[in-house]
């Protein structure tokens, strides 16, 4: 595979992980026990900010650990083979922004202009936090014979992976 497929490869990871309005979430709690779930995002700056519950499972998780495993996966109607699914799994560093940091107010707003009125009443919670993840290396499965290790700051260093 030359340099020139895998900077398209790269391209079609960031174009099939923009489409979606949710990730799927996996985080362990200290003891390393798994829990799985989701949650609405917005990107900024090759990064993903969750409002979330600290009544969540996950919340305590990432409090923990600063550790999760994020997945965006085709919907298993538009899949030509169920065991095929394109889909992308990133390995994140999770850091709260808590509401006195400059940095939380333009990210809020993003999730305003993204998700609406709904959202206008969650920010209002005091329970909810703001977490960035922050990529640090990403696996691409385009389908069969079509598995990618994706690595850099964003994500754009592209290698087949054969094992």
């Amino acid at each position: 595979m030359t340099t020139s497929d895998l900077s398209v490869i790269s391209q079609e990871f960031h174009q099939f992980t923009q489409q979606f309005k949710t990730l799927l979430l996996a985080t362990a709690n200290s003891a390393g026990i798994p829990e799985v779930s989701y949650a609405p995002y917005v990107a900024y700056q090759n990064e993903y900010y969750i409002f979330i519950s600290e009544l969540a499972t996950h919340t305590r998780n990432l409090t923990q650990t600063h550790r999760c495993s994020v997945m965006f996966i085709e919907d298993e109607n538009q899949a030509h083979q169920l065991f095929a699914r394109k889909r992308a799994t990133l390995q994140c560093d999770a850091v709260e922004i808590t509401r006195q940091m400059p940095s939380c107010e333009p990210i809020l707003q993003l999730f305003d202009a993204q998700f609406g009125k709904f959202f206008g009443l969650l920010r209002q919670l005091p329970d909810f936090h703001l977490y960035r993840l922050s990529p640090q290396s990403a696996s691409y499965i385009a389908g069969f014979g079509k598995a990618y290790s994706l690595n850099g700051q964003e994500l754009n260093q592209v290698a087949w992976r054969r094992s």
